[in-house]
């Protein structure tokens, strides 16, 4: 389970990487058009997954524990894919901006704007998770 999961996430990030090459470094750039679908599809599907982990990461495990770390394995690998989608949002947003933010479907991979998109969804989560957790364990208890 470990190695699907670490190939899965990897894969994950070779095919923004990909995109950001073809947008960006590949000779006679920008070739946005020879982003393969099945790469696209691999991203945007993996992208769900993992929102929807990093979601149970910051609202059920954070709201639960209080902000402590992961204990069991299984929450480790957890944790280790949040931080993988957090770090991998944050790469599709250099590289569309480095792209000037266009969505010009002829100069930008596709999945760079959508990707970047979701991360500012994402962000926001992650200031109100971060935001509501440390006030409900700020709030003095009633005794």
């Amino acid at each position: 389970m470990i190695g699907v999961t670490a190939f899965v996430l990897a894969a994950f990030g070779a095919g923004i990487a990909y995109a950001g090459w073809l947008t960006l470094w590949v000779p006679g750039h920008p070739n946005p058009d020879a982003m393969p679908p099945i790469v696209t599809y691999f991203v945007t599907a993996v992208n769900g997954t993992l929102a929807a982990n990093l979601g149970a990461v910051l609202g059920i495990g954070l709201s639960l524990r209080a902000w402590q770390g992961p204990m069991a394995p299984a929450q480790k690998m957890q944790w280790i894919a949040a931080a993988w989608y957090v770090a991998m949002m944050v790469l599709a947003i250099v590289l569309w901006g480095m792209a000037s933010f266009t969505e010009d479907p002829l100069k930008v991979a596709g999945i760079l704007p959508e990707l970047t998109k979701n991360a500012i969804g994402i962000f926001i989560a992650i200031l109100a998770a971060a935001l509501g957790v440390r006030t409900l364990a700020a709030r003095p208890r009633n005794r």
